[in-house]
């Protein structure tokens, strides 16, 4: 099972020799990857805006505007867009993260210029209707009670909080219960408006694809939209994060169970070290033969969950060991997950 509250980094390719990039004379840059033989596309919006970005008041408002721009558009309603993307035969994610805020979709190249002028249509016309919005804050806050009856997405966000204080990585991504509720119409407009620019987008897809005719279809998308002003996204929690080191304890009497962490400073996603992080990552607790998994699991019967991730920032970065254990064994537990690394 792999670590609750673990991820990487998106947005940072891998490899590069067959990517092709345009930066467009209006900010927009568009990434593309042919790969033969495919008869699929898969294509999505980067914005580089996410958690991370936010002022205390605003925190969650990136999360927030990823759940409002389906709501509906100057173009299509809620409706629309449910049935274009069905219709298209396409699987429909988005996201956001601490440092960005994602929307994809994998289709048939067949319908590869209906998936772009939908994105386009999300990420740059969205209506923000006030009573959308105010019905998606009670989603939201619905969402931060799913959280807080999950442990280990709960420990999770306590765990940032602690790793991180006072720093914009420290806050949850989803915002506060006295956060989410003001974001008005006004507010939201204002944010998209400023922070969405075509200077904080990328268009990237791969798949049966053409640079070319990408860059044509981008075009269309995005014909007589607003530019906007916004440069490249500055993060709020300048100098560098400083991690610490807290004892953290939550105690929820209802639960039968100890859920540990620890956490050791790990490379950012632009390291030359990330390759070989990642492999350490995979070798202590990727897998069912991996330390953790065969030490604490297999031969002692210690966890159920068990496993260890890496979490890649621009700047900074975090490794964690995760377990869920019985309170008596947690000594136990947590003296062999440290000598598995």
């Amino acid at each position: 099972m792999p670590f609750p509250f673990y991820y990487k980094t998106p947005g940072f390719p891998t490899m590069i020799d067959d990517v092709q990039s345009t930066r467009l004379p209006n900010g927009l840059t568009v990434l593309t990857e042919h790969m033969p033989g495919l008869r699929s596309v898969t294509v999505g919006i980067w914005v580089r805006r996410g958690s991370r970005h936010e002022s205390a008041e605003l925190n969650g408002i990136s999360h927030f505007i990823e759940h409002a721009v389906f709501k509906g558009t100057q173009r299509r309603t809620a409706r629309d867009i449910a049935v274009e993307t069905d219709r298209m035969g396409g699987h429909f994610d988005a996201y956001t993260t601490h440092e960005m805020i994602g929307f994809a979709t994998k289709v048939a190249d067949t319908s590869l210029a209906e998936a772009v002028d939908l994105l386009g249509d999300l990420v740059s016309h969205p209506r923000f209707d006030q009573e959308d919005l105010e019905r998606e804050q009670k989603v939201i806050l619905e969402e931060m009670k799913m959280v807080e009856d999950t442990p280990d997405e709960l420990l999770g966000e306590l765990f940032n909080a602690a790793y991180f204080p006072n720093q914009p990585l420290g806050r949850p991504i989803e915002g506060t219960k006295e956060t989410v509720p003001t974001f008005d119409h006004k507010t939201t407009l204002a944010f998209h408006a400023r922070e969405f620019s075509f200077s904080n987008l990328v268009i990237a897809a791969a798949g049966n694809v053409d640079h070319r005719r990408l860059l044509d279809l981008v075009g269309r998308a995005f014909d007589g939209c607003e530019s906007g002003t916004a440069a490249r996204p500055t993060l709020i929690d300048n100098p560098r994060p400083r991690p610490a080191a807290p004892i953290l304890i939550e105690q929820k009497s209802e639960l039968e169970q100890v859920h540990l962490v620890i956490a050791t400073p790990w490379p950012d996603a632009l390291s030359e070290n990330r390759y070989a992080a990642s492999l350490l990552a995979s070798v202590i607790g990727g897998g069912t033969s991996s330390r953790l998994w065969q030490k604490i699991r297999e031969e002692r019967g210690l966890a159920y969950s068990v496993g260890a991730g890496g979490s890649s920032f621009s700047d900074v970065g975090v490794f964690n060991v995760y377990a869920g254990t019985s309170p008596e064994q947690l000594d136990e537990a947590r003296s062999r997950a440290r000598r598995c690394y």
